[in-house]
């Protein structure tokens, strides 16, 4: 009975990390989303000679960011397809050894380490080798592993694009 109490707590934990990686995603791809277009438009007045040269290169730079906003927000947004099988992919990955075992619960406090883990490297690296086996959970914790790094790709996008945008704009009102 104590495996089920922790499995539902494992569950429960994660798919609580997805709904906020989610928001974290959809957040900043907003972000990125209104910084990239005023960019953009800026770059059209500033370029006006070159449009199509802007267009193809400077689209490019503005959408860096908010494609990496999106692949976050899809992958958070596919893995929640399987939150369903997340608990029967938790039991199992418990059930099936020690070393399994010891990856996901602290056995001095008893507690699910998915509640406080700050590297997910070791249950990463297990799981990969049974992701066929146990789909959902390998999905759930590549994405909780992945989506934070995507997220800052996208942050740090997006500050260089406002950046480009500030720097053409405040050349645009010096012509």
């Amino acid at each position: 009975m104590e495996t089920d109490a922790v499995v539902r707590r494992v569950s429960d934990t994660m798919q609580q990390t997805f709904q906020r990686l989610t928001s974290l995603a959809t957040g900043i791809g907003i972000m990125a989303l209104l910084v990239g277009a005023a960019t953009f438009a800026t770059g059209l007045w500033i370029f006006d000679g070159s449009r199509t040269g802007w267009m193809v290169i400077g689209g490019a730079i503005c959408a860096i960011p908010l494609l990496a906003a999106l692949i976050g927000r899809h992958l958070v947004r596919r893995t929640a397809k399987h939150a369903p099988e997340l608990v029967t992919d938790v039991r199992k990955f418990l059930d099936t050894s020690v070393h399994s075992a010891q990856v996901l619960i602290d056995h001095d406090s008893g507690q699910p380490v998915a509640g406080y883990v700050k590297s997910f490297r070791t249950l990463r690296s297990e799981l990969k080798e049974r992701r066929k086996e146990l789909p959902a959970l390998f999905s759930g914790v590549k994405a909780i592993t992945s989506v934070p790094g995507i997220a800052a790709i996208a942050v740090l996008g997006t500050l260089l694009v406002g950046g480009l945008g500030t720097i053409l704009l405040i050349g645009g009102l010096i012509d």
